[in-house]
């Protein structure tokens, strides 16, 4: 992944693996440089998304998930499994950032 940030210049990343493997798939993404990593894996082990969480802690990395369907800016970018035809570019736009 590291060679993806370097040659391609990635800034984003979806992970798109098993429960079992999802906790060092996020761990490498930040690893390797990623700012945004998307995990749309359901049914993480709680105690691996603890450990995940500690990790980020000093990161730069935002994590958007588990078990979330993406992020999209219609017309711009789409990271994850929703279905881009049902979203429309426009003035109005729903964030929901979770308490710390």
């Amino acid at each position: 992944m590291t060679a993806a940030v370097r040659d391609a210049g990635a800034n984003a990343s979806v992970i798109y693996v098993p429960p079992a493997f999802a906790a060092d798939a996020i761990m490498e993404a930040t690893d390797a440089g990623i700012p945004v990593v998307v995990c749309i894996t359901e049914g993480i082990p709680a105690l691996d998304m603890v450990k995940v969480k500690e990790y980020l802690r000093d990161k730069q990395t935002r994590l958007i998930g588990p078990n979330c369907p993406g992020i999209i800016s219609p017309g711009k970018c789409k990271i994850g499994i929703m279905p881009g035809h049902i979203h429309k570019e426009g003035r109005v736009g729903v964030v929901r950032v979770p308490e710390r």
